[in-house]
């Protein structure tokens, strides 16, 4: 079968349908090498979603907020009695240990038998005192009598004036005699005054050495006493631990978190055997680093290079409910704060602003924040939840349409 030969104008039109075709091609291909460029200039900027931080979490262990340990004191010589139970509640003042001391115990009875000496050397004082006296009361008797003789003879006679002449030497014989019983009596109360400070002065010295014999030690605090009986003879162990029954857990956070752990702070402690959790609050944060073993022998090393460790820091937290001593936990400090990237923050002299993505556009938001270094503290502007552009450059807009990944 012969095929149909086109006629001129069969041709002309095909060529003019063909020639559209092209167009349209290529005008097609022209708008989708735009779109697909302007669609991956829009796509190179990114969103983050602003939260807030995740809390911190520390290791701790449960302690006693107070321990006191007791040991043997060999300057109190021996312990001859403990005086609480293993496990008893003692409080403050509570006798704990009971002292007796051969050594004073045979030094106050050496001073006993020197004490005996020293009360007869008084009693004899007091003796010659009463003989002095005594005798000094005699000889005024004597001299009183030759005096009252004297004035009542007469001396007109003879005879009398030979008595009254006989009264006199009497008189002046007796005042001497007088005399030297008044120095008697002078010297015996003298001998008498010195054996009582002798005495005195030994009595306490007995009673001094006496109270060392035996001494006892008293708790300084409340709490639980435990006893350990192989202290009784070995220094270095203790006889008695008062442990209080108040618990506190020790925490310890790195020189990263520690500027987040503040005093006061409210945390969650978590056992970690189980699943308990416990309200508690940050009581105290020691302002100086813990002490490395590491460290310490790494910064005595003569010429070595300067160390990399990390200086850990203890904090103290009071939990609400009782824990078993020893237990270790975890300690969780929440952080209320929203942390925002360094490159999504843009300055403008003192103003500080963010591009927000939303509903497709970015809006540039005036926002205040703390620099931190490697990142800003959102303190007002933005709120929780809030997408922002993390990488903007100087082309961004308020108001421009924007496709992000």
């Amino acid at each position: 079968m012969t095929k149909k030969k086109m006629t001129k104008k069969q041709k002309i039109r095909w060529s003019i349908i063909a020639g559209v075709l092209a167009l349209v091609l290529f005008i097609g291909a022209f708008v989708y090498s735009q779109m697909k460029s302007n669609n991956v200039k829009d796509n190179k900027f990114q969103t983050v979603t602003l939260k807030k931080s995740d809390p911190l979490t520390f290791n701790g262990v449960v302690e006693a907020t107070h321990t006191q340990d007791y040991y043997l004191d060999q300057t109190l010589g021996k312990i001859s009695e403990i005086n609480v139970q293993d496990g008893q509640e003692v409080d403050s003042g509570t006798l704990l240990l009971s002292y007796t001391n051969t050594e004073y115990q045979e030094q106050a009875d050496e001073q006993s038998t020197n004490l005996d000496k020293l009360n007869l050397a008084v009693s004899n004082a007091q003796e010659s005192l009463a003989l002095a006296q005594d005798k000094q009361a005699k000889e005024q008797q004597k001299l009183n009598d030759a005096i009252t003789n004297y004035n009542n003879t007469n001396e007109n006679s003879e005879e009398g004036a030979a008595k009254k002449e006989q009264y006199k030497q009497e008189q002046t014989q007796y005042e001497s005699s007088l005399d030297a019983a008044a120095d008697a009596v002078v010297q015996a109360r003298q001998a008498l005054e010195s054996a009582n400070v002798e005495l005195s002065s030994a009595s306490q010295s007995v009673n001094t050495m006496r109270g060392k014999v035996s001494s006892t030690i008293a708790s300084a605090a409340k709490g639980t006493a435990y006893i350990n009986e192989k202290g009784k003879n070995d220094p270095s162990v203790p006889v008695v631990k008062v442990v209080s029954n108040e618990i506190t857990v020790e925490a310890k956070a790195s020189e990263y978190d520690y500027p987040q752990v503040r005093q006061d702070a409210a945390v969650t402690i978590k056992p970690i055997t189980t699943n308990q959790e416990i309200a508690g609050t940050i009581t105290h944060v020691n302002k100086l680093p813990d002490q490395s073993s590491d460290a310490a022998s790494q910064a005595g090393a003569a010429g070595s290079a300067a160390t990399s460790a990390v200086s850990n820091y203890s904090f103290i937290v009071k939990p609400t409910e009782d824990l078993q001593y020893g237990y270790n936990v975890q300690v969780v400090l929440p952080l209320d704060e929203i942390r925002i990237p360094k490159k999504a923050v843009r300055k403008t002299g003192d103003t500080q602003y963010v591009f927000a993505y939303r509903k497709g556009k970015v809006r540039e938001v005036n926002i205040q924040a703390e620099d931190k270094g490697d990142y800003f503290i959102l303190k007002d502007g933005l709120k929780d939840g809030d997408r922002i552009i993390s990488n903007p450059d100087k082309s961004l807009r308020d108001g421009q349409e924007l496709a992000v990944d």
